[in-house]
């Protein structure tokens, strides 16, 4: 049978009734299969909230969930991001940057977290919620902060998604974010959290877009609201939790039988005690012995000992193929999700090891970075020099340059500490790289690191002047720089 039908197009080619990917096919293998035309917020809408409050619950009893997002989070965040000023003008780059140092530890307007551990809040739960919140709190100048700024963290929630209407001075309000044409403009705000005590639909505060960072992951484009992390991973991960727990209850409750007391037969030439069978009612269903007990039974009585419980042949493959559909879901390499690492080596650690941390440097920069570090500096350094707490002449005209920023995440542990040690060192003498940014990939500053290892030189060289030794002669730290010769 012909593939083309009788009816044509406007070139006069006929239509193909076939499609010609098979993964488009009408046929009965495709029957169940649901895929709607939705737009990036219409797929979200309705969903989000059941997702979102799913995801948490897994968040709360899962073990493989918790762990995932926990370790997720660590490994993205570790102990935070350094923010450093770039700023040409030296002595304004070291006041702000001693003066960002003594702001990281008052962010928070609890006093519960410092900036590094608001990264990890802001990372954790950008994962159980697909994206949460950060709002700019301004404070006064006698408020004793060194920088009179302060942030809040804002769960999913308080942005509510039925928040959806058009205004009429043109502007249109999608899932609680208004826009003017393709611009945010305003965040509508519930005052407290609406599943945290009473909360109403008319205490929404409108907050102005420059005062909010929303840190989420658009995955399409034109996406208002942020997808949790686990949504593809919800439903195997709850299913595989209820199918563990209900072979432990079954393990469980085997395990208190020991064995099955039978007869072969029971004729009347049986013989046993009077009164062994007068009463039916009144025989033991079960026997319990002591250790060392010689057992005796009556004539054609049987003890089955029961062997010990196989889960059938094949279920520790079956259970780690689960358990690595997931890792896939929740994008985490299975042996950190369930500290199974039989069958690995260095090289196989280390290119599984490369590969995740390719995905979480993308997170770090695209996110984290751009979306948190940046706009967080920014407001800031505003802050510093509106209070007067820096001075930057013709700061209003010139922003960028005095707002310069590097940010460098928490470095990764070696791996091979020798190796890596040396191959920084190569790459810096070979001029594929240099001080800076290898000081910067540890998260310290290369000329902190060499004022401090000047001042304890220095301070070496004094004692050993004191004692009277000569420094050539002590081995440690100094021993090999001061003799001339190289450190291994």
């Amino acid at each position: 049978m012909s593939k083309y039908t009788a009816i044509v197009d406007a070139s006069g080619k006929p239509f193909q009734y076939r499609s010609p990917y098979e993964s488009a096919t009408q046929s009965f293998r495709a029957a169940s299969w649901h895929s709607p035309s939705l737009g990036p917020n219409a797929s979200l809408s309705n969903s989000l909230h059941t997702l979102r409050n799913r995801t948490r619950a897994a968040y709360r009893n899962s073990n493989l969930m918790r762990g995932a997002i926990n370790k997720n989070t660590a490994n993205e965040v570790g102990t935070g991001f350094t923010l450093r000023s770039l700023c040409k003008d030296e002595a304004f780059r070291e006041q702000a940057n001693e003066l960002w140092k003594l702001s990281i530890d008052e962010m928070d307007p609890c006093g519960v977290l410092n900036f590094p551990g608001i990264q990890a809040q802001l990372s954790r739960n950008r994962r159980l919620s697909g994206e949460v919140f950060i709002r700019h709190r301004r404070r006064k100048t006698s408020s004793g902060l060194h920088v009179p700024m302060q942030i809040d963290v804002l769960e999913a929630d308080c942005i509510p998604l039925e928040k959806t209407e058009d205004l009429k001075n043109g502007h249109k309000i999608i899932n609680g974010v208004e826009f003017r044409g393709p611009h945010r403009v305003a965040y509508w705000v519930h005052s407290q959290h609406p599943e945290d005590g009473h909360c109403y639909q008319d205490d929404l505060v409108r907050i102005p877009a420059r005062d909010i960072i929303h840190h989420y992951l658009p995955i399409r484009p034109g996406q208002v609201r942020g997808e949790p992390e686990a949504a593809t991973a919800l439903l195997k991960d709850h299913t595989f939790k209820e199918y563990d727990d209900t072979e432990l209850v079954r393990k469980k409750e085997r395990s208190i039988y020991t064995g099955f007391l039978s007869r072969e037969s029971d004729d009347d030439d049986d013989y046993g005690l009077p009164g062994d069978h007068d009463d039916e009612s009144n025989v033991d269903e079960a026997v319990r012995v002591q250790l060392g007990r010689l057992l005796r039974g009556r004539l054609n009585e049987k003890l089955q000992m029961f062997d010990g419980d196989n889960t059938g042949q094949g279920y520790g493959d079956f259970m780690g193929w689960q358990a690595r559909q997931l890792s896939a879901g929740l994008s985490i390499p299975y042996p950190l999700l369930s500290g199974d690492w039989n069958g690995l080596n260095d090289r196989l650690v280390r290119a599984m090891l490369n590969e995740y941390r390719r995905e979480l440097e993308m997170y770090q920069d695209h996110l984290m970075i751009f979306q948190v570090c940046r706009q967080v500096w920014q407001w800031w350094m505003d802050t510093a020099v509106l209070t007067g707490k820096l001075t930057a002449p013709n700061y209003a005209a010139d922003k960028a340059y005095y707002q310069a920023l590097d940010v460098c995440p928490d470095a990764w542990q070696y791996l091979h500490p020798v190796q890596d040690v040396e191959a920084r060192q190569k790459a810096v003498s070979s001029h594929l790289s240099n001080i800076d940014s290898e000081a910067g990939e540890m998260g310290s500053d290369v000329d902190d690191n060499m004022r401090r290892n000047a001042r304890a030189a220095k301070k070496f060289m004094d004692i050993c002047e004191k004692e009277g030794v000569d420094p050539a002669l002590v081995t440690g730290l100094f021993a090999a720089s001061v003799s001339g010769g190289t450190s291994e």
